[in-house]
């Protein structure tokens, strides 16, 4: 995610079980990421990879940081970890529905590469007719009913190739919508877990659980 300024969107019921009081805000997060193992998610640009460097090397694989009112925060606790990942609950549920829609449109693309290949054929066949053609133009060749045969032959599998296409443009429909389902979700989420979010950094604030990072 390195290079550019990386956004999560996520879909949240609301943030429930959030132990603590929660404070008053201290301000709007502007950055926030969140580690856990080699998995990394929230917003952060790449002039930062230094620090994230550094709050790995001091917190290791499972941390929070977050900007806040122009200044850093880290943490690694067990309850803000806990907290964090409860509220991401919704948004691993989002992820289980865009792995069902690439699936699906894995399974719509081995079907175009098929009829890509039939429709390979075909423009052979046809480059053959029309060499044939040429021919009988030029007073040589198979003749001219012979020709029409081929020709002929080469429609009907073309006929055949559109069917096909026909058929995998209707189940990429499907999948479009499917996309775009999984897509509303996410746009609902953004501001939805957003919020959750920023009140679990207020409440660690409040808490004691972070650190200003120097």
């Amino acid at each position: 995610m390195f290079g550019r300024t990386c956004t999560l969107m996520m879909l949240s019921s609301g943030l429930a079980g959030v132990g603590g009081g929660i404070a008053a805000p201290q301000g709007a997060v502007t950055r926030y990421l969140i580690v856990s193992g080699d998995s990394m998610s929230g917003s952060w640009d790449s002039s930062e990879e230094h620090l994230i460097k550094q709050l790995r090397s001091q917190y290791g694989n499972h941390f929070v940081w977050f900007r806040q009112a122009g200044h850093d925060y880290a943490g690694s606790g067990d309850s803000l970890l806990a907290d964090i990942q409860a509220a991401m609950a919704p948004q691993r549920a989002v992820n289980r529905q865009q792995n069902d829609v690439n699936q699906h449109q894995n399974e719509v693309n081995r079907q175009q590469k098929d009829v890509n290949v039939h429709q390979s054929d075909v423009n052979r066949y046809q480059a053959e007719v029309n060499r044939r053609q040429s021919e009988v133009n030029h007073g040589g060749g198979v003749g001219q009913d012979e020709v029409n045969r081929m020709q002929h032959d080469v429609n009907a599998k073309q006929d055949d190739v559109n069917g096909e296409q026909r058929k995998v443009n209707d189940q990429q429909s499907v999948v479009n919508k499917e996309q775009n389902v999984v897509n509303q979700a996410q746009r609902e989420a953004n501001a939805q877990i957003k919020e959750a979010l920023d009140l679990i950094f207020d409440s660690a604030l409040a808490r004691g659980l972070v650190h200003e990072v120097k």
